[in-house]
């Protein structure tokens, strides 16, 4: 007989239970067809075919190669998260169509285009096969993405703000958290060759031309036609092969560089200790950290009141039956 049952909220516990009971070989391992119903959400049906989909999805999140080689238990987990997986997807998609949210076709294509970035050309579609995933099946997922980001945002960002009282009491209680690193204010000069460096060298020891002049003289870099200006930054904004530089003392010239780019020196024109931020300074990056926690918690609720409200129906006798 199948086994139904109607719930209102979803606990991985509880769910756990249920599937180990249903899934440790209690019912026939007779095959089951891909339109099979083996889930309803708010009458929303799910197929066979729709949740071996997914379960094929996670098993290459977790890097399972076969299904078949899991043990129950493991088995018994992976499908309680497909399930999870797919109720709350199937509930925030009917929440899109509820609200009539759309998304965009140039916003779409600026989250395809960004999503490609990095790619040498053929090797994204490349990656794609080798995961499995069609193009269409990624551009759904953008989509969908977007989509879901835009509900989030009307149904539950838009109603959480963090007052002035928070932001505070946050800093006064983690000021160890804010501080600035150590910066420097440095001249560059780059060149293609060790021996113009060395030449460079050279004239800067004479003291017959400055380094703001050389740099303007002959630098490669960008900031030569600013005397090499690079102004302040801090340690880790640079490439590893220039941390000596925070080294040198206000107004020392370092020794000759050499990187992929070129052959360097630098000259540390000022210096700023590492300080701790004042509230100030700290007051965006607490409201964002406060905001997000925010977010997250006022998400936990809003779903969890979505899911209650749900009419949730699980044919674990079929789901018995995919493996």
């Amino acid at each position: 007989m199948t086994m139904k049952t109607y719930f209102k909220s979803s606990l991985i516990a509880l769910m756990i239970v249920f599937l180990s009971s249903c899934f440790n070989g209690n019912f026939s391992r007779e095959p089951i067809a891909d339109d099979e119903v083996v889930l309803a959400v708010n009458d929303e049906k799910i197929t066979a075919k729709q949740f071996n989909k997914v379960l094929i999805e996670q098993s290459r999140i977790f890097r399972v190669q076969s299904i078949q080689e899991l043990k129950p238990e493991e088995l018994v987990w992976i499908k309680t998260r497909v399930l999870d997986e797919i109720i709350k997807n199937t509930l925030l998609a009917q929440e899109i169509t509820k609200n009539n949210i759309e998304v965009e076709q140039n916003v779409l294509e600026e989250a395809l285009r960004e999503s490609r970035e990095g790619y040498l050309e053929g090797t994204f579609e490349k990656t794609l096969d080798m995961e499995g995933v069609s193009i269409e099946d990624w551009e759904k997922s953008i989509k969908n993405k977007l989509l879901t980001n835009k509900l989030i945002q009307l149904q539950v960002n838009s109603k959480v703000s963090v007052s002035d009282k928070e932001l505070h009491d946050y800093f006064d209680k983690n000021d160890k958290k804010f501080h600035k690193r150590e910066q420097v204010k440095a001249l560059h000069i780059m060149v293609e060759s060790e021996e113009e460096i060395r030449e460079i060298q050279k004239e800067l020891r004479s003291k017959q031309k400055t380094f703001p002049a050389l740099a303007m003289a002959y630098s490669l870099g960008p900031e030569g036609a600013r005397g090499g200006d690079l102004g302040y930054f801090e340690a880790g904004q640079m490439p590893e092969e220039f941390d000596d530089v925070f080294k040198l003392k206000v107004n020392k010239v370092s020794g000759i560089i050499k990187t992929p780019y070129g052959f360097h020196l630098f000259k540390v024109v000022d210096k700023i200790e590492e300080r701790k931020m004042d509230f100030e300074e700290s007051k965006s990056k607490v409201e964002k950290i406060l905001l997000q926690h925010h977010h997250d918690k006022a998400f936990q609720q809003w779903f969890l009141e979505l899911k209650k409200n749900a009419q949730i129906e699980i044919d674990y006798e079929s789901l018995e039956k995919i493996n």
